[in-house]
């Protein structure tokens, strides 16, 4: 029964808790490795995201065909 509602409670908020552990784990890396080094972080972890997109990866695929035939 309490399970229930803490379940039911995540999935309604889910969006809180994932800008909550979003904040923290920005502010941890703020604190710890400072603005330029975080930011190169997050930098990498955006490519990183982006390279993981099957969309981006044949994009990134063709554009790089269409160059070797030049």
């Amino acid at each position: 029964m309490m399970l229930e509602k803490i379940i039911e409670n995540f999935i309604l908020n889910f969006k809180k808790y994932l800008y909550a552990i979003l904040g923290l784990i920005i502010g941890v890396l703020l604190v710890e490795y400072g603005m330029l080094k975080t930011i190169f972080i997050l930098f990498l972890a955006f490519i990183g995201f982006k390279l993981g997109d099957r969309g981006f990866q044949e994009k990134l695929k063709k554009q790089i065909l269409n160059r070797l035939k030049d």
